[in-house]
């Protein structure tokens, strides 16, 4: 029998329904998710209810589209993913894209043993996404 890994359950942040009742997301997608929120909160933004919550990953926004400016996303989103308790473990790559955002590819591990790799969109608005490619 395979194991099941508890990662976690939310609501779907789309607020798709399904026979009347919200979408919830689990597990891996949950994991992902958070992931994303994370990410796309502007630090401290929610310090009344988390302390230490969100990115700066904003204040990069119009800087120059060079190794520098990789580096420093690179080193933030680090910094952002190491409060999530449930990775054991990840790398960070950052790469500028054709159309002007930065793709940033995560490897992560968590449990100790399981792993994925995900890779994000931060666009030129400053939000990060799920790579659609």
């Amino acid at each position: 029998m395979e194991e099941i890994i508890e990662l976690g359950t939310d609501l779907n942040t789309n607020w798709e329904f399904k026979d009347g009742d919200l979408i919830l997301v689990e597990n891996k997608d949950n994991l992902i998710q958070s992931i994303l929120n994370r990410l796309n909160s502007e630090y401290d933004s929610l310090d009344l209810f988390y302390y230490d919550y969100g990115s700066v990953l904003s204040n990069f926004l119009g800087w120059k589209r060079n190794d520098e400016t990789l580096e420093f996303v690179r080193l933030e989103i680090e910094d952002t993913l190491e409060q999530e308790p449930r990775l054991s473990d990840f790398s960070v790559e950052a790469l500028f894209n054709e159309v002007g955002g930065i793709l940033i590819k995560l490897f992560i591990v968590f449990d100790d043993e399981t792993d994925f790799s995900l890779s994000l969109v931060l666009e030129k608005d400053g939000e990060i996404v799920a790579d659609r490619e």
